[in-house]
């Protein structure tokens, strides 16, 4: 298994590898989505790691799988965070998708964060219906792993 230091070295290789050619909703490369995202937790590098990976799996289009990474070294910990975080095909987003991620304290951190992000209207071109939806449904899901995340921290 990878050092935390060489998983974080490897997820953003990894990372810039998967979103090379992808875009976000305002034209910018998106990789500078989860190197924003990993910037927030970089206190923790295993959970830097999930961070900048939190994506891959899901938009990579096979280019990473739960499998590959673990056959590179990842850990537990990254590994079950990953598989929490991937919004699989047919998944309710609010229903059993944010559920799931609330059962894990590292996915839970790494969600907000992510929702944080996706929810500035800035990164955006232009604001249209759709997009105050998908704020509506982020807000809910952002309240959930609030709750959630609430409960951990009274466990510890």
């Amino acid at each position: 298994m990878l050092t935390p230091e060489k998983q974080l070295a490897l997820a953003i290789k990894i990372a810039s590898e998967v979103h090379v050619n992808q875009f976000d909703k305002g034209g910018k490369p998106y990789i500078l989505h989860p190197l924003y995202v990993m910037q927030q937790v970089l206190f923790d590098t295993e959970l830097a790691a999930i961070a900048v990976l939190h994506d891959v799996i899901e938009d990579g289009q096979g280019e990473a799988t739960l499998e590959k990474l673990r056959s590179m070294g990842f850990s537990e910990r990254v590994l079950v965070a990953l598989d929490l975080l991937t919004h699989k095909e047919g998944q309710d987003y609010l229903e059993s998708y944010i559920p799931l991620i609330c059962t894990n304290y590292d996915a839970i951190r790494v969600k907000r964060k992510d929702l944080e992000h996706n929810s500035n209207i800035t990164r955006l071109k232009g604001v249209r219906e759709k997009d105050f939806k998908r704020l509506e449904k982020y807000h809910k899901a952002f309240s959930m792993l609030e709750k959630a995340k609430k409960k951990f921290i009274a466990k510890a």
